[in-house]
């Protein structure tokens, strides 16, 4: 039970962020949380404030992407909880990746996420996008 709860609220927090709603992303996150992507993107690094995740966040966001869970895994108490989450992505016609995303939290707040990916498929689209990835530098 506990651990469809934790999915059910993981599925409803995603779906609401992607429907614009990335401040309330934000505020489900503690005070020290710790973001990372992965690579040698402009998407890529380690973010460490609310403010710097949020702008990530808008910026995935505003790409509009398919975003779809395939399964939710939970260990630990409230307390110390870690959640794993697999997923697909899309964004356009030109692409895809599958993804796991492995977070930490504390009392219903995440205090770290990293996300785990195929990191070759985000550069291929950032070469065959360059206006797109100009763009949405300059908006965050």
């Amino acid at each position: 039970m506990y651990s469809w709860l934790v999915g059910r609220f993981i599925r409803r927090q995603i779906a609401r962020m992607l429907a614009g709603d990335v401040r309330g992303a934000v505020r489900r996150m503690t005070a020290d949380a710790e973001f990372v992507f992965p690579g040698r993107t402009s998407f890529a690094g380690r973010f460490r404030t609310r403010p710097e995740i949020e702008a990530w966040l808008e910026r995935f966001v505003s790409l509009n992407p398919e975003y779809n869970i395939h399964d939710v895994l939970v260990s630990g108490p409230p307390w110390n909880m870690r959640v794993a989450w697999r997923l697909s992505d899309r964004i356009g016609a030109h692409y895809t990746n599958e993804a796991m995303v492995y977070a930490t939290g504390r009392w219903g707040r995440i205090s770290s996420q990293r996300v785990f990916l195929d990191t070759e498929r985000v550069a291929e689209w950032e070469a065959a996008h360059p206006e797109e990835t100009g763009r949405q530098l300059a908006r965050a």
